[in-house]
């Protein structure tokens, strides 16, 4: 191959690598063209299937069996009447009291009495029966009659013969009301009170409204299918056909081809996106499926509005591209690079669904969060609410994101000349074996817990709660921690780093504990504000079934040593430890908030476990032990779990600020001895 110019050899490789993407045919139509056309097909086949489901539901004979005896005959008969005009319907009626025996039933929670009365639902119904309708005595309201429904969820046409008999009980209600009424006060006293709303915003502010929230996913998604097709060619595909060694061995600087090959890596993913939107636009304009208004009528924003908020999106393009390049830069073969664009699809969807919650509110911290803050900008800006400080952090920090991501793409091959060098030390850390080998296990662990310990919880919460924390991250911590034990020739106690602690940092992790509680329960208020809490997690839900049992001293043992002790020697003990073989220490500190953040299964807790992860990192690297990070685990889940309970609680609490200040003194004085236990010069 001739380059040229070093200078201008970028544009060669970018010229190569564009023809060999337009080569593939095949690939390209799938890649490029085919995701394009679906979109019509996709939003006129949405409203015709609705159409043909609805239809098809409607047209089916329903079965419906009832036991009226308890309620009123005139009441019933008028009931009745009302449900024989759903057709088509078939009314069976039981014979008085042959219900009795089931009406006690239905309201039990126990598997085995739920059981039973399936059995009983059944003979009643008899095979071709869809609903069972009952009525007896409301043990709630004495004197009322309650009607009860049992039929098959699980059943197409239960559902809609359900909802048939709900239609009907609807239309009776409301006509007893009214004849109710008028006997007491000749009429309905609250029908002078009619509401009309009246939708002020412009057809542009609500379609800007619906766009925002969807754009932001869908351009993230299209720029790594995209983008992933053509840097999976670029670097891994190469790879494996080996045609990156003869193109390196090419005087031409290794920063030159990256740059070439990120270009069209861009460029595909821009195309890609263009096209996209310029075909889900159309759809817009025609009216198809539920974008367009009344008559095909657009209900969109103007072009000039999406143009100027799609600014906010060319450093996301630019971020996208970058780490696509990185990963599947790593990749040894087409095949493993594939393997590496789910998770990283999986990361980049979290962040960026944020613009799609309508209680979110962009502000300067969530402005300066990846992905998360140009969505968000952009969702402002569609209808016209953008303030210019928040949208121009989020504009700043993105880009800068991506130039560190473009940055690290510039030496991506540098370390292809040098992994002919005889020195496996050299190549282990070229390759980053260490860490790359500890960050698997790192995610191994988090999709354990979430699989092996979400069963083990679902079955039982509190054995389950234990099982997984006393045995399964064990277990794991062992096996991830032997193999880094074994490549660096030490003892697994050393690895691990289960050293008695530095005096002053053991003091100085549980000084930080009770302040490190104060700001996590203060942050509630904040994030209430930005991503307010499920209302299960701000009304104290009660514990679950095992858990309320304990006393405090329990509660402390299960919900603050047991995570404390084995948490910490899986995450900060085994994986940490292979981080720290051959990544600096803010890498290690980065890695260690994601994947604390990650295991906990929740974005309400994400932040402020990935926060906590950091600084349990960070205390682990300073002090060469994993006991400190151990301490305030403990101490923080305990100071959360029992509160201000006990005779100090309160006074502790009221000094946590200033507790801070000798903590941070203490954890900052340097460790005396290395992490093979030698004293340190």
């Amino acid at each position: 191959m001739s380059t040229g110019s070093p200078k201008g050899a970028w544009r060669h490789v970018l010229r190569t690598e564009a023809l060999g993407l337009l080569r593939d045919r095949r690939a390209l139509f799938a890649g490029l063209v085919l995701p394009m056309l679906l979109y019509p097909l996709l939003f006129l086949g949405q409203g015709w299937l609705a159409d043909v489901g609805r239809e098809t539901l409607e047209a089916r004979e329903v079965v419906i069996a009832h036991e009226l005896s308890a309620a009123d005959p005139e009441v019933s008969a008028r009931f009745l009447a009302r449900l024989a005009e759903e057709q088509p319907i078939e009314l069976r009626a039981l014979e008085p009291g042959s219900c009795a025996a089931l009406l006690g039933r239905l309201d039990e929670q126990e598997d085995e009495a739920r059981a039973a009365a399936r059995v009983m639902v059944a003979e009643l119904l008899d095979p071709d029966g869809h609903v069972l309708v009952l009525a007896g005595p409301d043990p709630e309201a004495p004197g009322n009659t309650r009607v009860q429904l049992a039929f098959d969820g699980a059943d197409e046409t239960a559902q809609e013969a359900e909802g048939r008999v709900h239609a009907a009980l609807r239309s009776l209600r409301s006509e007893l009301e009214a004849e109710r009424l008028e006997q007491l006060f000749g009429g309905d006293p609250a029908a002078a009170w009619v509401s009309e709303s009246r939708d002020l915003a412009s057809g542009q502010d609500r379609g800007g409204a619906w766009i925002g929230r969807l754009l932001p996913l869908i351009a993230v998604l299209i720029l790594l299918s995209g983008g992933s097709y053509a840097a999976l060619a670029a670097f891994a595909g190469e790879r494996e056909a080996g045609t990156l060694e003869t193109l390196l061995v090419q005087p031409v600087p290794s920063l030159q081809l990256v740059w070439g090959k990120f270009a069209a890596v861009l460029g595909t993913g821009l195309a890609l996106l263009v096209l996209n939107v310029a075909s889900l636009s159309l759809c817009a304009i025609l009216g198809l499926g539920t974008l367009g208004g009344e008559g095909g009528e657009l209900v969109g924003p103007s072009v000039t509005r999406v143009l100027g908020a799609g600014l906010l999106l060319l450093p996301v393009c630019l971020l996208m591209c970058a780490v696509l390049c990185l990963v599947c830069g790593k990749a040894r073969s087409f095949r493993e690079g594939q393997h590496y664009v789910l998770p990283l699809t999986l990361v980049a969807m979290l962040p960026t669904a944020i613009a799609a919650l309508p209680e979110v509110e962009l502000d300067a911290l969530l402005a300066v969060v990846p992905l998360a803050g140009p969505a968000l900008a952009f969702r402002e800006a569609m209808v016209g609410g953008l303030a210019p400080l928040p949208g121009a952090l989020a504009f700043g920090s993105t880009l800068l994101y991506a130039l560190w991501a473009l940055r690290h793409v510039g030496g991506l091959l540098e370390g292809e000349r040098v992994l002919a060098s005889a020195s496996s030390e050299v190549e282990d850390r070229q390759r980053r074996v260490q860490s790359g080998r500890a960050l698997n296990w790192g995610w191994t662990g988090v999709f354990a817990v979430y699989l092996v310990g979400g069963l083990l919880q679902s079955w039982r919460p509190l054995p389950g709660l234990l099982l997984t924390l006393w045995v399964l991250l064990p277990v794991l911590a062992v096996l991830a921690a032997r193999g880094t034990a074994r490549r660096a020739g030490e003892p697994l106690v050393d690895t691990l780093a289960l050293r008695p602690p530095p005096v002053q940092h053991g003091l100085g992790a549980l000084l930080a504990a009770p302040f490190l509680a104060w700001v996590a329960t203060h942050g509630i208020e904040w994030q209430q504000s930005v991503m307010p809490l499920p209302r299960s997690m701000t009304e104290g839900a009660s514990l679950p079934a095992g858990f309320d049992a304990l006393s405090p001293t329990g509660l402390f043992l299960v919900m603050a040593l047991s995570p404390g002790v084995c948490e910490e020697l899986f995450f900060r003990g085994a994986v940490l430890s292979g981080l720290r073989r051959d990544l600096p220490s803010w890498k290690i500190v980065v890695w260690q908030a994601v994947l604390f953040g990650a295991v906990h299964a929740s974005i309400y807790r994400f932040l402020p476990t990935a926060i906590l992860g950091a600084l349990l990192a960070l205390i682990t690297l300073r002090s060469r032990s994993l006991f400190p990070a151990v301490i305030l685990h403990v101490a923080y889940n305990g100071s959360l779990v029992l509160g201000e309970a006990g005779p100090l609680g309160a006074d502790l609490v009221r000094f946590c600020p200033w507790l801070a200040i000798p903590a941070a003194a203490l954890l900052a004085l340097p460790a005396r001895r290395d992490w093979d236990g030698r004293r340190r010069p």
